[in-house]
């Protein structure tokens, strides 16, 4: 059967619902050792998809189960990575993800999994005038397990060791520049993914970053991610039926844009926390349609993190996790740059475009960082810092991606901040001599730009996690 979606509406505005005529279907899994790996089959209408997570840090997947209290665990585990992973391929149509009949499949796997889904492919559904008839899809299995959870656990215990989520760009820079002042005893997590290039040199440029930034040893903790749905053209989904847009979006993959993928790694490593490096914005909504708030960033918000948090010791029955975090949840972009702008030698070793690591120099994200990077360390700097020979600033091809970051009326759909805190970097490009028409043209005003900047450089207390304050304080103090 070919892929079908439903007819979809020339604007977000005519809504139309889904029409399920057909399931997305996981017709197989296994579970490999030697590092632990786990693959699936999936079946969507007339196409299959094939994806595999190598957790390389793990012997084999008895190290993953040892610590749960109740053996059965280990398969609502397993059920809700394959869930949450093959989460994308409903972009391409269909209502409900069907589980292989030997995993189980409780209410609250199912429960949780779908209020994730609408927030995750918000952005999605909204670009493409989706709504559900039932509301949101359904995940079911025909085991129809019942929850197996029973409190405690005797999972190892290390003392308040940590993991570090290393991505590479600025965030994970001033995260490590924290984390490393405050003493917090971390390893570092680093996952390649089948989007933004080569795994080799996802690698390469990551190991670049940790090894500069970091000064005390950390175990590295690697997992790979290959599928072969991000490598196929696009006359194949064409073909196929799939008239959706936006079906490849980066928040799309499943293990990137959730942290059920991280919760084998917490089990083997006996970690207490995983730190993440995210900003204030990213708990800020893009858009707000029929009443729902729309964001680009939802996979990197508090809420997720709390849904998450809860669900590990829901799922596995372990109560010594103390959840997932972020080291900069207190700050907005400007504040971070801040403080990174200190080392400039140290965030020569950062990159942050999703499409052609490591700067493609025509995205929302790289056009991002080329503002703000020229707004505290000058253009020459900037320029260098993405391999640009000429201004992004001046190119006529990148107008439409600058209208998006600084028009209200517009979204940039990546995660990039709001248009205010842009606007705030262009009048301090201004401020620095660095005159271009599409600068002058969104520049705001005096007193707009100094309000601005006052609310974007200030540091919220109340919502920097305790361990991080002491260390924190120092940076921006030295920073100011």
């Amino acid at each position: 059967m070919a892929v079908k979606p439903h007819p979809l509406p020339s604007s977000p505005a005519r809504s139309r619902t889904a029409r399920p005529e057909f399931d997305v279907v996981v017709r197989e899994f296994s579970l490999l050792d030697a590092p632990a790996r786990l693959s699936y089959r999936v079946d969507v209408g007339g196409l299959t998809f094939s994806s595999t997570i190598s957790y390389d840090s793990i012997p084999a997947w008895s190290d993953v189960f040892t610590p749960l209290p109740v053996r059965e665990n280990g398969l609502r585990l397993v059920s809700a990575l394959i869930a949450w992973d093959a989460m994308r391929f409903l972009a391409l149509g269909g209502e409900r993800l069907v589980l292989p009949p030997e995993l189980p499949c409780d209410t609250l796997i199912s429960t949780v999994w779908r209020q994730c889904f609408l927030s995750q492919f918000g952005e999605w559904r909204y670009r493409n005038g989706i709504r559900y008839r039932g509301g949101a899809p359904e995940l079911i299995s025909p085991a129809r397990s019942s929850a197996v959870v029973r409190g405690g656990g005797d999972g190892p215990r290390t003392g308040g060791r940590a993991l570090l989520a290393n991505g590479g760009g600025k965030d994970t820079l001033a995260g490590m520049m924290i984390l490393g002042r405050s003493g917090v005893d971390h390893d570092v997590y680093e996952g390649y993914l089948p989007v933004g290039g080569d795994h080799e040199l996802q690698r390469h440029l990551l190991d670049r970053l940790r090894i500069s930034a970091t000064t005390r040893r950390t175990e590295v903790v690697r997992v790979h991610v290959h599928d072969d749905f991000y490598s196929r053209p696009a006359v194949e989904f064409a073909e196929a039926g799939v008239t959706v847009d936006h079906y490849r979006t980066d928040f799309a993959v499943g293990h990137t844009a959730c942290y059920i993928g991280y919760m084998p790694v917490v089990l083997h490593g006996g970690y207490d926390r995983v730190w993440f490096n995210i900003e204030r914005s990213a708990d800020d909504p893009h858009v707000v349609w029929g009443g729902e708030e729309i964001s680009h960033q939802w996979c990197k918000s508090r809420e997720y993190q709390s849904i998450s948090s809860r669900l590990f010791s829901d799922l596995t029955g372990c109560d010594w996790f103390a959840g997932f975090d972020s080291t900069l949840r207190g700050l907005y972009d400007h504040a971070i740059y801040r403080i990174v702008a200190t080392r400039p030698d140290l965030l020569r070793q950062t990159h942050s475009c999703n499409y052609e690591k490591p700067w493609c120099g025509r995205c929302p994200k790289c056009c991002f960082c080329y503002l703000m990077t020229t707004a505290f360390l000058g253009e020459d700097y900037a320029r260098r810092l993405l391999g640009a020979r000429e201004s992004l600033l001046a190119d006529p091809r990148n107008l439409p991606v600058w209208e998006s970051l600084m028009d209200p009326s517009q979204v940039a759909w990546e995660c990039v901040p709001s248009h205010q805190e842009i606007l705030t970097a262009v009048d301090q490009c201004l401020a620095r001599g660095v005159d271009y028409p599409v600068l002058r043209r969104y520049a705001p005003g005096r007193a707009t730009a100094a309000r601005l900047r006052a609310r974007f450089a200030e540091v919220d207390w109340s919502d920097t996690p305790a361990p991080l304050a002491a260390a924190l304080r120092g940076l921006a103090h030295e920073s100011a």
